[in-house]
């Protein structure tokens, strides 16, 4: 009962003697953006949620330049009044200029830190990254939240693949695929996801449209949900426009997207690929008077989307060989088909050039919204 009493009293004691870490005292880093500097240092912005009740602001900006991350972090605490913590950090911003040179080592040493969580959001700005935390927005008051959020709903949305710490790193170490970031801009006073940021290896080498990256997710993964608008450029057929000008774009809007992809190595020596994607959507809405009502049309649209599918996809892949990224994955693939072949990251950049991909893509319709 003695060595009891002794055991609680001592822990009381050390109790005590802790640092309370009360909110008032600690200034949680909920983003961080870094900027190419003079040299070689590094501009490093970070955004604080400010928990003081008398404060104006619901966040404060601290920046700092130096040659580590860590490095500016230290200098960013000499300025502010409280104790940094990274515990909160949900985004990561890249300036263009710095996801140019590599982005590798400013994210390894957010790996590093066990108190950031590896679902933590990575994205490219195209611009500087300070530009977009310093700015003051009319509807938000927390430009960290609003990146977060929208990145997050367009990840739900299925708009765009996620772009998770864990999953910049694991597509960076594997050897057969690239990162893919998403690229984001103000424009008219809002942050806009542009696109995607390609990369090879960790350098940004190019970049692709909303649109293309969802061709990107359809090629990679499931969809569940999801919308999709998509024009029907070339060919339209005069008996589907019923006498109209058939020289007229037809936009389809689709959504409650289901799909399924695979991609198989034909031959190892030839480097050719399959790729199949069976799918079928909701047909939302369509600008062009065409009567939905008979199935023969909607054979047609289903062949045309199926077309024009197939030519966006093969256009994306050609695109990705003229930058050397191969940001879908044909690498993993082979690597996976061919375990004898001791690939490595510079090997697969050396033959990617190669590859030949057959795109096969089976879409249906199965519902218009018409009353039938």
């Amino acid at each position: 009962m003695t060595r009891l009493l002794l055991a609680l009293f001592a822990l009381s004691f050390l109790s005590s003697c802790a640092d309370p870490s009360t909110l008032e005292k600690i200034g949680m880093i909920t983003t961080v953006g870094y900027d190419k500097a003079d040299g070689e240092e590094i501009q490093t912005t970070i955004l604080i949620l400010e928990t003081d009740p008398q404060s104006v602001d619901s966040t404060n900006v601290i920046s700092s330049n130096a040659l580590t991350s860590k490095g500016a972090r230290i200098k960013g605490s000499l300025k502010s009044q409280k104790k940094l913590e990274s515990g909160q950090l949900r985004v990561a911003l890249y300036g263009k200029e710095v996801a140019e040179k590599g982005f590798i080592n400013l994210a390894d040493t957010l790996s590093r830190d066990h108190a950031i969580s590896d679902l933590t959001y990575l994205a490219v700005v195209d611009g500087k990254a300070s530009e977009i935390l310093e700015k003051k927005y009319e509807q938000f008051s927390d430009a960290g939240q609003y990146v977060y959020k929208e990145i997050e709903q367009n990840i739900k949305g299925e708009t765009i693949p996620s772009p998770t710490l864990h999953e910049m790193l694991h597509d960076y170490y594997s050897v057969g695929i690239d990162p893919l970031m998403p690229l984001l801009k103000v424009e008219d006073e809002m942050i806009t996801i542009t696109g995607m940021a390609i990369m090879k290896d960790d350098k940004m080498v190019g970049r692709i449209s909303p649109i293309e990256a969802f061709y990107v997710k359809l090629v990679n993964d499931q969809y569940d949900a999801g919308n999709f608008e998509l024009t029907l450029k070339n060919g339209n057929d005069p008996e589907l426009m019923e006498g109209q000008d058939s020289s007229k774009k037809i936009a389809v809007a689709l959504d409650t997207i289901k799909s399924k992809s695979k991609i198989d190595l034909l031959d190892e020596q030839t480097l050719e690929f399959d790729l199949d994607i069976s799918m079928n959507a909701r047909l939302q809405e369509i600008n062009q008077k065409i009567d939905l009502k008979n199935p023969k049309n909607i054979e047609i649209l289903d062949e045309k989307i199926s077309q024009e599918m197939n030519k966006e996809i093969k256009e994306l892949i050609r695109y990705g060989k003229s930058v050397d990224s191969d940001f879908i994955g044909f690498g993993e693939v082979y690597r996976s088909a061919v375990p004898h072949s001791k690939l490595t990251k510079k090997k697969w950049h050396s033959m990617y050039k190669d590859v030949k991909v057959n795109v096969n893509i089976d879409f249906q319709i199965v519902r218009t919204g018409v009353v039938e």
